[in-house]
């Protein structure tokens, strides 16, 4: 062939390879879903009937125990340990049992919570035909943590019940389920239509993709059964005024149950050979480890653990029992210590003021404050709004009845005229028959008096607040 003949045939060549390329794409069926769990309206190819591992759906909690046993290889605590605690197999129940809504998980430190979301992740492939799934950590490398315990497990079984991997950590599954991972953006999120959306260590959320996050499930039926559209929320909680903090309040506040955790339901049963008294764990084990314990964790790790860390960072991530108060302004302040229903005041003319810090875009602050002649302040309730006019915030503070205010205390700001009435927030006050007192401080100086008042050096906590002071306890926290 001569060399001309060679040039003028490779356009040809091209085009016939491009004529078949298209014909082989027409011809092969077409997937309607997306890597950011949009419905499919059509899956590729024809679904088969499900394998023995399918048809051995789990009832309940024990079912769920025994396959992820045998499939998995995962050994399950059903019990808790501490009073008001529950067990890491409450979650997993709850989750794939579609019993209740959105989840929180609030549990420790190699608690087992990114595994155990895997786990759910993995029985709801297998069991829930079309459910989607996504996980979203507080950052990519947290979210591919969860990724990385539920890649063995699909690797061993993907045989009997995994279609393909698509793209780059997405798997899809024969019955049309998919799982995939988001990175922590607002992008990554808005848009997507799923029906499990797992967030791995919403301590690190931004506040903005969590917001986001709460818009993106849709429930669907599943072979007849429901698969409800779920936010789960998976954190140690140790920001004292963290995201997490405030979702447990919030669910706190709304009637919904937590599910909570520390080392210890997560700690394997002590040998009989252990001297309790040398171990460093008795003062929060109190021995129930020889009797209850039963988990993953070995006792010589959480004591290595518990040797490099400070007692409050213990508490904090692997007790769960309060946020840690490193960083806190009043680290002095105990909620055991100085929340009080009823403070023992010297006598019956204890004077009521109200403390103020104005407000609209940030929020009107008023505290109802017990000042008693022996000294002891007790702060008896609070109110806080904000994008309201002066007047509201008056009538809300008369709707009030807990007897005659001796005086007002209040930021030397609200001095300052409004352009509209002309008048000043602190003259409103005083028309409404207040006694208004303003007098600058510097902000050091107030803050060393309160915490003067929750920690003397000499004698006993003169200041108090009540239980209903949420945010005024969150913020001392």
């Amino acid at each position: 062939m001569s060399q001309k003949n060679s040039k003028s045939s490779k356009p040809k060549a091209k085009a016939e390879a491009k004529g078949e390329a298209q014909l082989k794409a027409k011809s092969e069926p077409k997937s309607k879903g997306n890597s950011k769990g949009r419905p499919q309206s059509k899956r590729a190819g024809k679904v088969k009937g499900p394998s023995k591992m399918e048809q051995e759906r789990p009832q309940n909690r024990e079912g769920i125990q025994q396959w992820l046993a045998k499939y998995a290889g995962l050994k399950l605590v059903g019990q808790a340990v501490c009073p008001g605690h529950n067990a890491p197999l409450d979650y997993l129940e709850q989750s794939f049992l579609e019993r209740g809504s959105d989840i929180i998980v609030w549990a420790p430190r190699g608690g087992g919570k990114t595994t155990l979301g895997a786990a759910a992740t993995l029985l709801d492939l297998v069991f829930k035909r079309e459910c989607q799934v996504r996980i979203l950590g507080g950052s990519l490398d947290q979210s591919l943590r969860m990724w990385e315990s539920l890649w063995p497990w699909w690797s061993k079984i993907h045989q009997q019940v995994a279609q393909k991997r698509t793209k780059d950590k997405i798997v899809t599954m024969k019955n049309g389920a998919r799982v995939g991972v988001l990175t922590q953006s607002e992008r990554s999120v808005r848009g997507i239509r799923v029906q499990k959306l797992r967030c791995d260590e919403v301590e690190l959320f931004n506040p903005d993709v969590w917001e986001a996050a709460q818009l993106v499930t849709r429930s669907i039926s599943s072979d007849g059964r429901p698969v409800r559209g779920v936010v789960e929320a998976f954190s140690t909680m140790h920001r004292p005024h963290g995201l997490m903090r405030k979702i447990i309040d919030k669910a706190h506040d709304a009637g919904k149950p937590v599910i909570h955790w520390c080392i210890l339901e997560v700690l394997e049963k002590c040998p009989t050979e252990r001297v309790c008294e040398e171990c460093a764990l008795l003062p929060d084990c109190g021995r129930v480890a020889k009797e209850r314990c039963d988990g993953h964790l070995s006792i010589d790790d959480a004591i290595a653990m518990k040797q490099r860390v400070s007692r409050e960072t213990w508490e904090a991530e692997m007790l769960c029992k309060r946020p840690s108060t490193r960083n806190c302004v009043f680290a002095n302040f105990s909620e055991e210590v100085h929340v009080r229903e009823a403070v023992q005041q010297a006598s019956a003319s204890a004077r009521l003021w109200l403390g103020i810090d104005f407000g609209f875009q940030n929020p009107f602050v008023c505290l109802w404050i017990r000042v008693g002649e022996n000294g002891l302040v007790h702060v008896i309730d609070e109110y806080v709004q904000e994008h309201k006019q002066i007047q509201e915030h008056i009538d809300a503070i008369n709707a009030r009845r807990y007897g005659a205010v001796f005086r007002v205390a209040c930021d030397p700001a609200g001095k300052s005229r409004n352009d509209q009435t002309s008048k000043s927030n602190v003259q409103r006050l005083r028309e409404a028959g207040f006694v208004v007192r303003t007098r600058g401080s510097a902000i050091l100086d107030g803050v060393e008096e309160i915490r003067a008042a929750l920690a003397p050096a000499a004698g006993e906590p003169t200041l108090f607040v009540h239980p209903r002071c949420r945010r005024l306890i969150e913020a001392l926290a």
